[in-house]
């Protein structure tokens, strides 16, 4: 009652409270950042995707095992020569009551697939080359070659189906209500301070949701969100500054949910003369000292990284290759030098001030370069601008947060192919080189999972030789929640960024 009553004085809305806002299922989830869209074929970060798990359903998505779990798809196969998907829609309706159908999912997967269109995986999925739908339930994806990886892309939240009436009216509409087939449904956006949803009596899963309402709430600011947790403004925060970690763990009103899964790493902007060159990314990688970031960023919880951010037990990770630089100023300089760079050069770091592990991390590597005679200028905006620069390829080079899209090897495509859309969230903006693209093209379309082996043990040989991404730490990727909160997962591994599905799961006491 408390909450609800300080929200509403700040607001100036008391007098406008309801019975529902006091509905004892009501939850409040302390967002890192306001979403910059929730156009859903945008990848717009992890507060963006966890508001959008909680409105939108895809064919299929990654449940809270791990596992692809069936979802407007009730079931689906695939063709002994994954050149065909088939899919078999359940009875699911939208929020706005009309049914799901295969003219849904045909308009929603052909805006992702718009050459001129804004989808973040697009060039993942351009791999589908006709799209049947026989009857309003079933959908077929022809392919224009094999794909063993292309349910993992259909799984993510950029693949999330909505209503073609909707599309129809509002695709390019940045403003719309959404609409989704998601356990709760849109209810407002108050720009600044929070968006609310509220349960979908029509969602398919009998018995789910079980909460009434979720208010998301931005706290840029991340004393103020882990602050908001412990005094019970708010039951759960994303993004626990390690320096708040163990306190949170410790409890007694609050409980930590970690997983070790992202990474953090450098992207180049291969346009940028320096780093259009393999030997001045190499030297970078060279040169920075990884104990010096998970010091002075991360309060010294982090494991380094010395070669290609492949987890191991991960296709592709090989024990050899994993530390294939070190810490050597040296040979840093050397390959300076062979670049044409003996005296090191100037350059734009772009980073964020809205999370201190991003910005301290930046500081780091501005600390480490100069040692070597290359001289950063920081640009630390708040994260939806640092979002729309990466997404325009507006940087020299920037401080890389992320982790695979998909629990499968050809997550690595996001990160190293090139193709038709060479700016994107995750990528070295302009970088395409043919040979990676063929392994991945390669990779994607081998069944056989020795064959796949060698191939991605080729992709790794030609990544470290070029270097277009360089990586340097494994990080905590933290939820923390109130006691009496149950129900709400850190997902496992790379999954920890889509965590907000489990939102249909979580109660409050």
């Amino acid at each position: 009652m408390k909450r609800i009553l300080q929200m509403a004085l700040a607001a100036g809305l008391l007098g406008l409270m309801t019975t529902t806002a006091l509905a004892g299922g009501t939850l409040y989830f302390g967002l890192s950042a306001e979403p910059s869209t929730l156009d859903t074929i945008i990848q717009p970060g992890t507060a963006g995707r966890t508001v959008k798990l909680a409105m939108h359903r895809g064919l299929v998505n990654y449940g809270i095992d791990g596992k692809i779990s069936p979802e407007l798809a009730e079931s689906y196969e695939i063709s002994p020569d994954a050149k065909e998907y088939t899919f078999h829609l359940r009875d699911a309706k939208f929020h706005d009551g009309s049914p799901v159908t295969a003219a849904d999912v045909k308009a929603s997967l052909e805006r992702i697939l718009d050459p001129k269109g804004k989808g973040a995986f697009r060039n993942e999925l351009s791999i589908i080359s006709g799209i049947d739908t026989p009857d309003v339930k079933t959908v077929t994806l022809k392919l224009s070659q094999p794909s063993v990886s292309l349910m993992g892309y259909l799984a993510l939240p950029e693949s999330v189906i909505v209503p073609a009436a909707w599309l129809a009216k509002n695709a390019d509409n940045a403003t719309a209500s959404p609409i989704g087939a998601g356990p709760f449904q849109f209810v407002n956006w108050t720009r600044g301070r929070e968006i609310v949803v509220k349960k979908f009596p029509g969602y398919y899963k009998q018995g789910k949701p079980d909460l009434d309402e979720v208010h998301y709430i931005f706290y840029g600011d991340e004393n103020t969100r882990v602050n908001a947790l412990k005094s019970g403004d708010v039951d759960i925060i994303e993004y626990v500054p390690a320096k708040d970690a163990t306190a949170l763990e410790k409890g007694p009103d609050t409980k930590l949910l970690t997983m070790n899964g992202p990474f953090m790493g450098l992207q180049f902007n291969t346009k940028f003369e320096p780093f259009s060159k393999p030997e001045v990314r190499q030297a970078i990688a060279y040169a920075v000292d990884r104990s010096v970031i998970i010091n002075t960023a991360f309060n010294g919880l982090g494991t380094p990284i010395y070669g290609i951010a492949i987890p191991e037990g991960y296709m592709g990770y090989s024990a050899e290759k994993a530390n294939y630089f070190s810490h050597d100023i040296d040979k840093a300089k050397e390959l300076l030098k062979k670049a044409g760079y003996p005296n090191g050069f100037e350059a734009r770091l772009l980073a964020s001030s809205q999370y201190s592990f991003h910005q301290n991390t930046a500081i780091a590597i501005q600390s480490e370069l100069a040692k070597i005679g290359i001289k950063l200028t920081l640009d630390l905006p708040d994260w939806a601008s640092r979002m729309a620069k990466a997404n325009a390829g507006d940087y020299d080079f920037a401080v890389l947060g992320s982790l695979g899209e998909i629990t499968d090897a050809d997550w690595l495509s996001n990160y190293y192919y090139g193709g038709d859309k060479l700016v994107r969230t995750n990528n070295s903006p302009y970088f395409d080189d043919p040979q990676i693209n063929e392994i991945l093209d390669k990779g994607r379309a081998t069944v056989d999972s020795a064959e796949r082996e060698k191939i991605y043990g080729a992709f790794v040989d030609r990544a470290l030789e070029l270097s277009p991404l360089v990586f340097f730490m494994w990080r905590h990727q933290d939820y923390a929640v109130r006691t009496g909160v149950t129900g709400f997962t850190n997902m496992p591994g790379f999954l920890t960024f889509q965590s907000g599905f489990s939102i249909e799961n979580t109660k409050i006491e």
